[in-house]
């Protein structure tokens, strides 16, 4: 049972958390290697969630073989899109390296020595890297001479003093020398790595095999109609988006644009665009149009007038029973409690359901109006017509940090939760973003704009004055929608044909990005453009902190799943169960605990909030990258 061991959850304490499969796959090269099963060159390892889905694959893998040779490893890397917000941060190792999933010569002296020092290493912290990206981490130290970096907690040894490791360079360096211009791991389109990847049919492609694909339907337009609800302010920004509108693959068959009482409405949208628009006037803030969009269809998703349309409006359903299929974080420390922002909004959504731990971006979700009304009605009745009851039982934690860093009205995440508590929650099938990813449905293109829209009159003329009202926006390559733009972008963008996207280049380990983070599009402002702009209220004034600093990127490469009672764990020791309470001053315990706030007060003004981004608050970080690599 000690080498039988595949433990995710302990990869960054346990040496041989994955020990099983290292061991499981040393030892199947080695019986076929033998002959004791017959005299073979090589083997194909094809696991349970490799799925054929053409005729012939068996005889297609057969050619791919004979055209490759010589090679030691004929596979796969990973050809899904889920890294590409983080796609720079990624080490060259894991973005090169061959999935398990592939054919090995056992004839190939450089295989040999892989497995041979897979072999040796299995004692040490070498071990706790997975098999496939071991050898390809070997590889790439040979060739490129980068050492691999080790969770640090696995570089401590029982009295809990440093691990020296032994300098292997010199010997991979040689095997690269020996056999670089062979190009021994060669990669087949026969096969495809998407490794928990959701996907419709639309991204599959010239492969004959798929490994670890989830593989949903997509939007039908006979059975769903979907609204589009897009918040508007006082510059008519949202005409970008109507106007581009007929260019996109998307599910919507009306437009409603929310404008503030004293904007005037447009007549001729029907100019812009073959999709019925209209104009509707708000009768209530901004942050509540969520509840206040007049809806027509069963459906809807909203966005606002900063973003426009993705040019592929990915809606996944459940194959058979058609239930919309709708990406969530999970509300634990690392993905959303260190964030302000994202732990004040599972507290709201927890008032509808104690113990709620997802949360459920406001636009990615797709509403359902029956419902959306029935919440909107209990929301109201909650927190008030324009949610001023929202913090009445808070009046201490009010005094103590002049704003709540939260969101001012209804979320997606609430409407989750208030489903849940209906027991209605079982007409959506929810996905978790950090293992699967997520393809946003909508893309954020006046970032700069929409933080000078937040500043007052005198902020904008302090500034920057009035001559950088242009529509600039931030280095993006995922912003580029057409092969041509994403390679003539100028700062080394690549396409990737099967989904239609593009995505930053690769980068030698530790080099700096060519963009800043790509973040999951928000209601809120962006970060600063290189540091020129000052962080400022949004439309909708919506206060948060600044972001505490990020865990680094590998902190879950290889947590592929976490069950559900250890995310429920996580949350309860994050917050001492339930983060609901009826009142925050029950929060601030004793005298004592008082005195300390109030000394602390005086000594410093900092801690008055200062307004920050959503999507700084709920970030898609590399903390999300997960991949199921055995």
């Amino acid at each position: 049972q000690e080498l039988d061991l595949y433990i995710p959850s302990a990869q960054e304490e346990l040496y041989n958390w994955v020990n099983g499969p290292n061991r499981q796959f040393e030892a199947a090269f080695r019986i076929i290697q033998s002959g004791e099963w017959g005299e073979y060159d090589g083997f194909y390892l094809m696991e349970g969630d490799s799925v054929p889905i053409k005729a012939h694959w068996l005889d297609v893998v057969l050619s791919e073989i004979e055209v490759n040779r010589p090679f030691a490893i004929l596979g796969a890397q990973y050809d899904g899109d889920k890294w590409d917000n983080f796609y720079e941060k990624i080490p060259i190792s894991l973005l090169h390296h061959t999935n398990g999933n592939a054919i090995y010569n056992t004839s190939h002296p450089l295989l040999e020595r892989l497995v041979g020092q897979l072999e040796v290493e299995a004692p040490c912290p070498y071990n706790s890297i997975p098999y496939d990206y071991r050898m390809s981490q070997m590889w790439v130290e040979g060739t490129l001479g980068i050492v691999p970096k080790l969770a640090p907690k696995i570089m401590l040894n029982e009295e809990g003093e440093n691990i020296t490791l032994s300098n292997n360079t010199d010997m991979f360096n040689k095997w690269a020398e020996i056999w670089e211009e062979e190009d021994p791991f060669k990669y087949t389109p026969v096969i495809h790595n998407y490794a928990a990847t959701n996907l419709i049919p639309r991204h599959l492609g010239p492969e004959y095999i798929i490994h670890g694909a989830k593989l949903y339907s997509p939007w039908d337009p006979t059975k769903t109609e979907v609204t589009l609800v897009v918040s508007e302010w006082f510059f008519d920004r949202s005409l970008h988006l109507i106007e581009h509108l007929d260019d996109k693959d998307h599910p919507f068959s009306e437009v409603v644009v929310m404008v503030p009482p004293a904007a005037a409405a447009h007549d001729d949208y029907d100019l812009m665009t073959e999709v019925p628009v209209r104009t509707q006037h708000r009768g209530a803030p901004d942050f509540m149009d969520l509840c206040e969009a007049d809806i027509k269809t069963d459906w809807f998703m909203i966005t606002n007038s900063y973003h426009h349309v993705a040019r592929h409006v990915d809606l996944m359903f459940t194959p058979g029973t058609f239930k919309p299929v709708i990406p969530f974080t999970p509300a634990t420390y690392a993905f959303c409690f260190k964030y302000p922002y994202c732990k004040e909004t599972v507290s709201l959504a927890q008032r509808f359901n104690p113990g709620h731990d997802k949360v459920v971006q406001d636009m990615d979700m797709l509403y359902n109006t029956e419902m959306r009304n029935a919440f909107c009605k209990e929301w109201k009745e909650q927190n008030g017509d324009e949610g001023e009851l929202m913090y009445k039982h808070q009046q201490r934690r009010l005094m103590f940090r002049k704003k709540i860093i939260g969101p001012p009205g209804p979320t997606g995440t609430s409407y989750y939760a208030w489903l849940v508590r209906e027991g209605k929650d079982g007409m959506y099938k929810l996905t978790d973003r950090s293992l699967y990813g997520a393809r946003p449905p909508f893309v954020k293109i006046f970032a700069k704009e929409e933080k000078l829209d937040g500043m007052s009159e005198d902020e904008l003329a302090k500034r920057i004055g009035m001559t950088l009202l242009d529509n600039s926006t931030d280095c993006n390559c995922m912003e580029f929608e057409t092969e041509t733009d994403c390679e003539d972008s100028g700062i080394g963008c690549i396409w990737r044909p099967l989904f239609e996207s593009c995505h930053p280049p690769e980068l030698i380990d530790g080099s700096a990005p060519i963009c800043p983070t790509t973040e999951a599009p928000t209601s809120a402002p962006t970060v600063s453009m290189d540091g020129i702009f000052d962080e400022t209220d949004s439309p909708t004034s919506s206060p948060v902190e600044p972001e505490p600093e990020k865990d680094p990127w590998y902190v879950s490469v290889f947590k592929s799943r976490e069950s559900e009672k250890d995310r429920s764990n996580s949350f309860n020791e994050a917050n001492g169960g339930s983060m609901q309470s009826p009142d925050d001053d029950e929060i601030l315990g004793s005298e004592k605990a008082s005195r300390a706030r109030r000394a602390m007060l005086k000594k410093s003004k900092s801690f008055e909030a200062v307004d920050l981004q959503a999507n700084e608050r709920l970030s898609a970080s590399p903390d999300n990258l997960h991949e199921e690599y055995l």
